[in-house]
């Protein structure tokens, strides 16, 4: 089977408990108001929006062989993503984290230290999924110990050298080695997107200029700043363009928007959609996924989104590439 995206990273169980006050270290206790648990993680999340906007997505990733992969897959299937990459195993478990959401839908992830996702590795990417694909997007950067560094420069050497476009997702580095871990890979990728706390830290800047200097010797296609609230700035290094986020009133849980925005910007690069368009087009779908507690839960699909953007003042060209549905042809 031929796919659009290879989808690779965190593959997750979560148990998100909502609203929890910030102060709850403070307290002896809280009532959560309601309990919601289901596949997460980024790839995975990515990978929900991207097959629900029409693409075909295959997610690669690393489980355990329990119960928790078993919904993973299940849920993937039903969005309709591909598990074909999903390696079980044995010996491991599924990473299972609880997600605190505060009542402004900001969200605290407590992580274990062990489990699938940190033995994950490029040899967890079957050389034929692969060679059949458009594109290869690593939705982890900074949580794949097996992976970061040179690992991940040497996935994306061989993915340009068949042809394959490339692009990567960031988790707040821990270790703070910053840009030092992921410059390898930046030589070998066409867009990054991190948010604008992970952006201050690579560039050593609060200064979007900065910011955009730093980042523009690399090569890269599309570079971009992720602003929360605030909404998104992108650039091709010749053409700046910031757009306003597209959520109105109070996000229920921001927990998966920016896996979503990126899935919602691959969605119009493969279309061949000019540049303000592919982040419009993320910042509809980051929109639908903050209305419900849950990582994925209420990802749009293609019709939400051109909805969200008519309703923004965006319309989308007519493709030969896509249907009515958004299904590349």
């Amino acid at each position: 089977m031929t796919f659009d995206i290879l989808c690779a990273g965190l593959a997750t169980y979560d148990t998100l408990l909502s609203p929890i006050p910030e102060d709850i270290m403070q307290k002896d206790g809280a009532i959560a108001q309601e309990v919601r648990t289901g596949s997460g993680g980024d790839a995975v999340n990515t990978a929900i929006s991207l097959a629900k906007l029409g693409i075909r997505v295959c997610v690669c990733g690393c489980v355990g062989d329990d119960s928790f992969a078993d919904i993973i897959q299940s849920d993937l299937e039903r969005a309709g993503a591909c598990a074909d990459g999903l390696v079980r195993e044995p010996g491991l478990f599924t990473n299972a984290p609880v997600v605190l959401v505060s009542p402004t839908g900001e969200r605290h992830i407590i992580r274990t230290a062990k489990g699938g996702n940190r033995f994950f590795n490029s040899g967890h990417i079957a050389r034929r999924l692969l060679e059949n694909t458009r594109h290869l997007h690593i939705a982890s950067v900074n949580m794949l110990p097996g992976l970061d560094g040179e690992p991940l420069a040497e996935l994306f050497r061989t993915a340009h050298e068949l042809g394959i476009g490339t692009s990567m997702d960031a988790s707040f580095d821990r270790e703070g080695l910053w840009l030092k871990r992921i410059e390898p890979a930046l030589r070998h990728c066409d867009i990054f997107i991190p948010s604008y706390q992970e952006a201050t830290h690579y560039a050593g800047s609060e200064d979007l200029e900065e910011i955009t200097r730093t980042f523009s010797k690399y090569g890269l296609k599309y570079f971009g700043v992720k602003l929360g609230a605030d909404g998104v700035f992108v650039t091709d290094f010749e053409r700046r363009h910031f757009l306003p986020s597209f959520f109105r009133g109070k996000p229920v849980d921001t927990t998966g928007a920016g896996d979503a925005f990126f899935a919602g910007f691959l969605a119009g690069y493969l279309r061949d959609m000019d540049l303000p368009l592919c982040a419009a087009l993320g910042s509809a779908q980051a929109a639908s996924v903050m209305r419900a507690v849950g990582a994925n839960r209420s990802a749009g699909s293609w019709e939400d989104a051109v909805s969200c953007l008519r309703e923004n003042g965006y319309d989308l060209p007519r493709r030969d590439t896509a249907d009515e549905t958004g299904k590349l042809q």
